[in-house]
């Protein structure tokens, strides 16, 4: 079980994947934070600096490709890692920490993330 202090911000449009993952991370300990677009998303790894950021790549307002983008060029939020998890075929960017289809195993979504944050230190 990971410590209460690591915190995960889930940029997701889908209610019920949002949901999903949340009650799902939340219950494996770690400290939960959602946003249902790509420019909620971005305002709120501003504020509230997390240690990962899970995103779906097509989202409302301003997409995952764009959010991502841009919080690895805003030296405020470009240690973020980004774990994109998306239900479409695309070409992976560099910018990413990992990649995961949907609809994912949560167990490899779990295992994932720790990769990434081991990663990060």
């Amino acid at each position: 079980m990971q410590s209460e202090q690591t915190h995960i911000l889930i940029v997701e449009d889908s209610a019920d994947d949002r949901i999903m993952y949340a009650q799902y991370l939340s219950q494996k300990g770690y400290r939960v934070s959602k946003a249902c677009d790509g420019k909620e998303g971005l305002e709120q790894a501003l504020e509230l600096q997390p240690h990962l950021i899970l995103m779906d790549l097509w989202l409302p307002k301003i997409s995952g490709w764009v959010a991502m983008h841009l919080l690895k060029a805003d030296g405020r939020t470009k240690h973020i890692p980004v774990l994109v998890i998306t239900g479409h075929s695309s070409v992976r960017t560099r910018e990413c920490a990992g990649w995961l289809m949907k609809p994912c195993p949560l167990d490899q979504l779990d295992a994932e993330i720790a990769r990434v944050l081991v990663a990060r230190g």
